[in-house]
């Protein structure tokens, strides 16, 4: 199953954290098991006085009494639930970071880049947080590890699936029977979902998408495709005749649909050109109707997602990049001005701890 690098970081993160923080907790307390140890010991470590820069902040967690720390997300929801003391928040994106160069003297780069679905966008985002790290600054980087202590993933571009039966509220979780020889993560590796990631040209994507939104259409239209599913004698020409041809599997959506989608022309063609849609739909129903319509089914799909939540049986996905061992390090060390100064794992995670160096020195 593939997808595009574009489409699975606008569908599979950005909107989906933007869905989740209405279910995250308002309030984390320090000694939450979400805080890591190593990042918390890194940010007490740096100098009174000193600017740290928390790339991709989330929650905000991380704060110091004796330093200016600088958070910034793509997630405005998330921000808005995260106003803490001795912290400065700002909506940004760690691809173009509005920040001066070396002005910072650390740099937290914690569960982000395993986000970034190609690695020329996560030598990017390493290139501008090195950017922002003054000479002889330091940059933590955490990413999910393809080697978990329970297991390992499928592939390295997955879908981990995000369920609500298993998220505490309250500080408490619910009673929901699993089986006891396996762990929450041997449960999440299980229910991964591997992905293709394409990276094609501009053009490329531009005719993908255009042949896919036709093939959508064409199964609306059975008359204008090459298949006749009423046919008594039908089979597919890519399998013996008398073969049943296995369905086409799809990707799940980030968040799930409760509500079918209309079978019809115009929704076809809605989506394909919502634009052309609308003024076909112009000649059948006023444009008021239509806004009234579209308006309608979204709160309802809305409703019934937030209603399902609270019962606890909705499941969300997010795109992981996960890391094997030693590929972290490297990409880092791939920077020219980056310098790897250690390497760990902790809680299945890699944690790198980089240096910035001057551009004219040797590293070893």
């Amino acid at each position: 199953m593939s997808i595009s690098s574009e489409n699975v970081e606008k569908e599979y993160v950005h909107s989906i954290y933007s869905r989740l923080a209405t279910y995250q907790q308002k309030e984390q307390k320090p000694s939450s098991p979400r805080i890591w140890p190593r990042v918390r010991q890194f940010v007490d470590q740096q100098i009174a006085g000193s600017v740290i820069l928390d790339v991709g902040c989330g929650e905000a967690k991380y704060t110091s009494q004796k330093c200016h720390v600088i958070g910034f997300d793509t997630c405005a929801e998330v921000l808005s639930s995260s106003r803490k003391e001795n912290i400065e928040l700002c909506l940004a994106d760690a691809i173009c970071i509005p920040i001066r160069d070396e002005s910072v003297d650390a740099v937290l780069n914690v569960s982000v880049i395993h986000h970034l679905a190609t690695t020329s966008r996560r030598r990017q985002v390493l290139q501008e947080c090195a950017r922002c790290l003054r000479i002889g600054g330091q940059m933590m980087v955490y990413a999910w590890a393809f080697e978990q202590p329970n297991g390992k993933f499928a592939a390295q571009d997955i879908l981990v699936p995000w369920n609500m039966h298993e998220t505490a509220i309250g500080g408490r979780l619910p009673k929901v029977k699993f089986h006891l020889n396996t762990t929450k993560e041997q449960r999440i590796i299980a229910a991964s979902i591997p992905v293709n990631i394409s990276d094609a040209s501009i053009a490329q994507r531009w005719f993908s998408g255009v042949l896919n939104k036709v093939t959508s259409l064409t199964d609306q239209l059975p008359y204008f495709s090459k298949r006749c599913p009423n046919s008594a004698g039908y089979s597919n020409q890519s399998t013996p005749t008398g073969s049943v041809s296995s369905p086409i599997q799809k990707l799940p959506s980030a968040a799930p649909q409760f509500l079918p989608t209309t079978n019809s022309l115009i929704s076809g063609i809605k989506r394909w050109s919502p634009m052309l849609g609308r003024r076909l739909a112009s000649l059948l129903v006023p444009v008021e109707e239509q806004f009234g319509e579209e308006l309608s089914q979204t709160i309802m799909r809305e409703s019934i997602t937030e209603a399902m939540a609270t019962l606890r049986e909705v499941t969300f996905y997010r795109f992981y990049h996960v890391f094997k061992e030693g590929e972290l390090s490297d990409l880092v060390d791939s920077i020219d001005c980056l310098k790897v100064v250690s390497t760990s794992f902790e809680h299945g995670n890699w944690c790198v701890i980089a240096e910035k160096v001057p551009m004219n020195v040797i590293r070893p």
